[in-house]
């Protein structure tokens, strides 16, 4: 291990001023001007955060951390009971299951390189055994084009949980550009490490040449972006690669690339960082992003070597990642961005971190509930599969504007912005880690700002809050139902 720092600053109970995300957004603002600012946000605070930024029960949460680790966190119980804790090279423990965490370190391998980086995905191995992977380019690359064209998936094992660590392992092959989402390592019930990752190709320029417009909405009467690639020209698509010796080598599924198929050869969706857990033994089911305003699924009969076609889930979602975990009962607990049509359009996205229950295996979806959220609605009905963006677009000078339907334009005065989920089962309870930011007016300039510099939240939540806050149980008009758990399949 490396030598130890100080620890980001984090709360056991929320902050006077809720934390923020997207810092590049907005300016930093002075010592002075942010004094100000928290006085004056201390005074409305009762009036406007509860009314406005909320979550399911609040009064069910055993803890909750405020910290600058964004989208990166990976988790993983290692063999002694204590949780580990990664956020890009930056490492953490906890002896009391996420009530409190340790201060911060950071790990070099035995050849002396950093271990971690963007993307990290903890994985227990065979006895104290512990894996991770994460990203990594070809610093030697020429051109920046290249170097971003070299990405590629590393594994790093360590034999101690975590104390020493081995150099890393290529794990996707070479010649192909491939990113991953955080926290997204399953190891099956036969020991075999899935790794969902994707791939990402093509020219930035839009149809025609075009460039890519701004999308934004007013808060506070002030313009802010609300940009979730919805123009991004960018084909992506997904794929699996698997190590049955606990990392040392890797293979990648058998069957291509997973995207979405809409006729033989002529018209195909993009699918990118993807999700998976074991519904049942050698049978995955990977959960995966699209821009059709829904999430998709794909499955797996043989332990990840070969996939279904990415079918639509009964999921609404924005364009944005979702995590999905098998529960000690067997049922599934998804985590994702629920957002309908009428809120892309009216630049809520990425505004509501949900999560639902299915107790047959994926089929049915039931006890939605809101891990944090800007609109207080638990459930939203999937729309259309079809492309929706926020109606607030902005060309170029010069450009001609385009017509917006007034009622989705959406201006307001409370704004925020929470996606990318990380999520740890324990037995008792559920980690879930999710950016969040929150925009505030100057109280000297008229510019909007990021009171401080928190950019994530981490919830300590019992297993009963996703469950309506009842222990789980069962539903018998379920079995009358397809199991997706049990179903044979062709």
């Amino acid at each position: 291990m490396g030598a130890r720092s100080p620890h980001p600053t984090r709360s056991s109970s929320p902050p006077s001023n809720p934390p923020p995300l997207d810092p590049p957004l907005l300016p930093i603002m002075s010592t002075t001007r942010r004094l100000l600012l928290c006085a004056s946000l201390a005074a409305a605070a009762t009036a406007a955060e509860p009314a406005h930024v909320s979550m399911t029960r609040p009064q069910e949460v055993i803890a909750s951390h405020y910290t600058k680790y964004g989208h990166g966190s990976t988790f993983v119980e290692l063999a002694d009971g204590k949780l580990l804790h990664v956020a890009g090279t930056t490492f953490s423990t906890s002896s009391d299951r996420g009530a409190t965490w340790s201060k911060t370190y950071g790990c070099k391998d035995t050849a002396g390189n950093p271990v971690g980086g963007g993307g990290g995905c903890l994985v227990r191995l065979a006895g104290n055994g512990v894996g991770l992977a994460a990203m990594k380019q070809d610093l030697s690359a020429p051109t920046p084009e290249e170097k971003s064209w070299s990405t590629h998936i590393v594994f790093w094992r360590s034999e101690d949980g975590g104390k020493t660590w081995q150099p890393p392992v290529r794990a996707t092959p070479p010649g192909i550009q491939t990113h991953i989402l955080q926290d997204v390592a399953l190891r099956t019930s036969s020991g075999r490490i899935v790794l969902p990752v994707y791939t990402a190709m093509g020219q930035k320029l839009g149809p025609n040449n075009a460039e890519v417009p701004a999308v934004g909405r007013l808060v506070h009467n002030q313009w802010v972006s609300t940009n979730a690639h919805f123009h991004d020209a960018r084909f992506l698509a997904s794929y699996v690669v698997y190590s049955d010796d606990d990392g040392r080598t890797w293979k990648r599924n058998k069957d291509g690339f997973l995207y979405i198929l809409h006729d033989w050869n002529s018209n195909f969706d993009k699918t990118a960082e993807p999700s998976v857990a074991e519904v049942a033994p050698g049978r995955l089911l990977m959960i995966l992003r699209t821009s059709l305003n829904r999430l998709y699924q794909a499955w797996s009969h043989d332990n990840g070597v070969t996939w279904t076609r990415p079918v639509p889930t009964s999921l609404a979602a924005s364009e944005t990642p979702a995590q999905i975990r098998r529960l000690a009962n067997g049922h599934l607990l998804i985590v994702w961005n629920q957002e309908g049509d009428e809120e892309v359009r009216r630049g809520l996205n990425r505004t509501r971190v949900s999560s639902a229950i299915s107790r047959n295996g994926g089929s049915v979806w039931e006890f939605f509930q809101n891990v944090t959220t800007l609109v207080p609605v638990a459930r939203v009905e999937a729309g259309p599969l079809r492309a929706v963006r926020p109606e607030q677009l902005h060309f170029l000078p010069g450009s001609p504007a385009p017509v917006r339907a007034g009622p989705d334009l959406g201006d307001s005065d409370v704004w925020i912005r929470t996606s990318y989920p990380s999520v740890l089962v324990l037995a008792d309870r559920v980690i879930v880690a999710h950016t969040y930011s929150r925009y505030a007016e100057d109280p000297v300039k008229a510019e909007l700002v990021v009171p401080d510099s928190f950019n994530q939240i981490q919830r300590v939540l019992p297993l009963t809050w996703f469950y309506g806050g009842k222990p789980p149980g069962e539903n018998p008009v379920l079995k009358k139902v397809t199991d997706a758990a049990t179903t044979a399949r062709p």
